[in-house]
């Protein structure tokens, strides 16, 4: 689509074109380092980066400025952002106890959010979209970044994560519900509360409060009346309200772990001697970040892959990308196949593998790929060495575990040859419970004490583990 804009000196080409109703995927957080926002300036007076740039010409939107009065903008479809994907909303639990209460539940997750509506202990209605936080980054730490850059930047993050919410609310018709109830990581807790999250990003990583408050809906942004709004508390700084909202329907027993692997891969381990926990950088490879052929789970993503132009594709289109539970099939299976060797260099020697027509993996984004399965693998042998205690049952939780093939999950190197279990969304499944059953925030304060956090950068292991993590068995 072409776009003709007027200039506005104040907002870079990224801005203008979200306030003129078309945002873009800033994966990178605006720093010009993801190439998603990319874009072909067709005429108009412009520079990149402070410099001037004859046109026509493709660059990043975040980087670039209209400095003639008017510009004239081609914007790609897969430059923009995804409103709409494949996001999971159901777990794996106990059922609810029956109330008459008509509930709301929400699962605020750094990239999806869920949310779904009951009454009688059942579903009614569910919803899910995208964070709005992803325009200042996909993940965490880039977030974190951005509450320091300006007064009024955390606020502009809480507004994003309200918005988000205030998206599902809409569709869920709140009219007549008693409560709601949130769960998220420990910085998309703090975010919505406005609490500056800054602490988790520096060592020690202590997260600025884990007991958050409950508040009045209206007080907070949300469309749902004046009803009150109540969170799951946090673990601890990279181990947040959706693990400890997990092990409320999930509990575990001496050698059993519960592991949500996301751009942070949260793991909690329970031994004879207790329960401990930990987190791992996987970043957001999985997720499509930083791999050009990656992409969400929306239609025209490849979720399964069984060899060169065989997958399923998901909405039934022609492919345009892998999305995370593909990118690990394709390990496994090439490897499997002979095309990759055990450092994941294609075979026979080449800078690319195409995997469907159009879509191509080159050397390097594999590289990314290996790096982000050794740290999911390496996180949980490391806190199982820790504990001495062998590894007997993984019960994976989120959305990208629910369509992950557990065989090829194993074979590429990613996740111990035990037993797996998929738990699906049980951070929205404790975000409901506690929304049925209101006087559960007692029993979850306590859970929280339960783990001891075990940062994995003081282990001398995970480095070992990490190395060994990077091959393809």
């Amino acid at each position: 689509m072409q776009l003709t804009l007027k200039a506005d000196g104040r907002k870079n080409l990224a801005e203008q074109l979200a306030a003129a109703g078309y945002p873009l995927d800033l994966r990178c957080g605006g720093n010009g380092t993801c190439g998603r926002c990319r874009v072909r300036l067709r005429s108009g007076e412009w520079e990149t980066d402070g410099k001037p740039v004859s046109v026509p010409a493709e660059v990043n939107a975040c980087r670039t400025r209209l400095t003639g009065p008017e510009g004239e903008v081609e914007i790609p479809e897969r430059s923009l952002a995804v409103r709409q994907g494949k996001v999971a909303a159901a777990w794996r639990s106990r059922p609810l106890p029956e109330s008459r209460e008509s509930v709301i539940a929400v699962d605020l997750g750094t990239t999806t959010v869920a949310a779904v509506k009951l009454c009688n202990g059942e579903i009614v209605r569910e919803a899910t979209c995208f964070n709005r936080q992803s325009r200042f980054g996909d993940n965490v730490i880039t977030r974190i970044n951005h509450v320091g850059t300006s007064s009024g930047a955390l606020e502009e993050l809480r507004m994003a994560a309200v918005e988000s919410v205030n998206e599902l609310l809409d569709r869920l018709e709140p009219d007549g519900a008693a409560r709601i109830a949130l769960a998220g990581n420990t910085v998309m807790s703090c975010l919505f509360h406005g609490i500056d999250p800054s602490p988790i990003g520096v060592m020690p990583f202590t997260p600025p409060c884990r007991i958050f408050p409950v508040r009045g809906a209206a007080e907070l942004g949300l469309r749902a009346g004046d009803i009150p709004v109540l969170t799951v508390p946090a673990i601890a700084g990279y181990v947040g309200g959706d693990l400890t909202a997990g092990l409320l329907e999930t509990p575990l027993r001496p050698g059993e772990l519960l592991v949500d692997i996301g751009t942070n891969c949260e793991i909690i381990l329970q031994t004879e001697q207790g329960m401990f926990c930990t987190a791992a950088a996987a970043g957001p490879a999985f997720e499509g970040a930083g791999i050009h052929c990656g992409s969400r789970a929306v239609p025209g993503a490849i979720d399964h892959y069984f060899g060169r132009n065989s997958c399923s594709v998901i909405g039934g289109a022609a492919p345009a990308g892998l999305c995370g539970s593909a990118m690990i099939d394709f390990l496994a299976v090439e490897r499997r196949l002979g095309h990759l060797n055990e450092f994941g260099r294609i075979q026979p020697p080449a800078d690319c593998f195409e995997a469907a027509p159009g879509v191509t993996i080159y050397e390097w984004e594999i590289e990314q790929l290996l790096k982000a399965k050794a740290a999911v693998r390496a996180g949980i042998a490391t806190l199982a060495a820790y504990c001495r205690t062998p590894v007997k049952k993984l019960f994976l939780a989120g959305g990208f575990a629910r369509y992950l093939d557990f065989g090829n999950a194993v074979a590429c190197g990613m996740l111990p040859d035990c037993e797996l279990e998929a738990v699906g969304n049980t951070s929205l499944g404790g975000a409901a419970r506690l929304a049925v059953q209101p006087g559960l925030a007692a029993e979850l304060e306590r859970l929280i004490d339960l783990p001891k956090d075990i940062p994995l950068n003081l282990l001398d292991e995970f480095e070992d583990n990490y190395i060994d993590g990077l091959l393809l068995p």
